[in-house]
């Protein structure tokens, strides 16, 4: 079963594309067959995995319902690009009863051949953000630990998940707050925010911190995914042990 996973928060900065891109390969790295979608007209997953936009963006499966294009990394590595484009989908879309839908259409063609498809979504709740919640079966949350303004990104985005769209998708659960640009030096800032998280949501904060580190901030200028950029890291190491604690979350738990 393909396991459909956005990754957001109404936040910007704070991780959201920089975890698409790494927990998807870190999970490729597993031999699972993984497709990150760039669903944010900023593209900036699009730019930060150096991917040419040819062969057309996630826009044009939205404009024409037609299917994903796809990119291929390498053999367990895929991607489809965005473009600046799909900002101008937003007010179309409005105008159609089934803008919900449009995402999900465009993946379900292709949805067999992946075991995880993880969707960027855009610093906002608009409807980008509620194609891929109405497409996934799960989501994950980015919170800035220097930030606890990121704090409350996360209450909106799980009022919009388990109770606005819960009518469009019953299904679809967090699987867990990830605690991104973690600095142990900002203590004060850094504590508050994750013992605010701790406390509020428990059962769904991971155990892994992603610290921050410059090269992380590196790798997109490079077009490459952190394992590709400085395979040995620290920065790969966190989304090495991230992708372990996904799949045992969700069951998947033999590693390679």
């Amino acid at each position: 079963m393909t396991e459909i996973i956005a990754v957001l928060n109404r936040k910007g900065g704070v991780g959201k594309t920089t975890t698409t891109i790494n927990l998807g390969k870190a999970l490729s790295l597993h031999k699972k067959k993984v497709l990150v979608i760039d669903n944010d007209p900023q593209a900036n997953l699009t730019q930060g995995l150096g991917l040419e936009a040819d062969g057309g963006t996630v826009y044009d499966a939205y404009k024409t319902g037609g299917p994903l294009p796809v990119i291929e990394i390498d053999a367990y590595f895929h991607a489809t690009p965005s473009s600046s484009l799909l900002e101008t989908i937003q007010n179309e879309a409005m105008n159609d009863l089934d803008w919900n839908y449009k995402l999900l259409d465009a993946i379900e063609p292709i949805r067999a051949q992946y075991d995880f498809i993880l969707i960027d979504c855009p610093p906002s709740l608009g409807m980008l953000t509620a194609n891929a919640l109405t497409s996934a079966s799960r989501y994950i949350i980015t919170a800035q630990s220097g930030s606890a303004y990121s704090n409350s990104g996360v209450e909106d985005v799980k009022q919009l998940a388990d109770t606005k769209l819960k009518r469009i998708n019953k299904d679809i659960s967090c699987l867990g707050i990830l605690l991104t640009f973690h600095d142990a030096k900002e203590k004060v800032v850094a504590s508050v925010v994750y013992k605010d998280l701790q406390d509020n949501y428990p059962d769904e904060l991971f155990e892994t911190k992603i610290r921050y580190l410059t090269l992380l901030k590196q790798a997109p200028y490079a077009g490459m995914d952190i394992f590709s950029y400085a395979p040995s890291s620290n920065a790969a190491k966190d989304y090495a042990a991230l992708s372990k604690e996904v799949l045992k979350r969700i069951g998947n738990g033999k590693f390679h």
